[in-house]
């Protein structure tokens, strides 16, 4: 598709930051920005690790899958956001049922981003964003 850039980050929920950090840390990750902020009314850390090239938005939940394929979603740069949306409701993608009827709006990133996410043949789930 023309509207994609390039690979933004993926998307990695983690019980335990610290630990999160550290390994990818001793794997040559380094942490390029952290914040505080809060989810479902607790407060929660969210930091990006530059790991190679590739970003790693590490955020945490007090539940996670704990078990191979424990990545949450891919998340793909788009050129205009409004227009890949229009594009996939055109589709008939299924839409994620948080952005099901618009553009989501976070603020895990230093300039925000808008988002939305539709779910592949295999269940995952493809976000697509723009910063700003």
């Amino acid at each position: 598709m023309q509207y994609i850039e390039a690979l933004h980050h993926v998307g990695l929920p983690t019980a335990n930051m610290k630990a999160t950090v550290e390994f990818y840390g001793s794997l040559g990750g380094k942490v390029v920005f952290e914040k505080d902020d809060v989810e479902a009314g607790q407060p929660i850390q969210v930091k990006h690790i530059n790991f190679h090239g590739v970003l790693l938005e590490c955020y945490e939940r007090t539940e996670t899958a704990q078990c191979p394929g424990a990545v949450d979603h891919l998340a793909f740069k788009v050129h205009d956001i409004d227009e890949m949306y229009a594009l996939c409701k055109k589709e008939g993608y299924t839409l994620f049922e948080d952005c099901a009827s618009e553009i989501g709006h976070s603020t895990y990133w230093p300039k925000g981003t808008r988002w939305f996410i539709v779910i592949g043949p295999n269940a995952e789930k493809i976000e697509f964003c723009t910063e700003g």
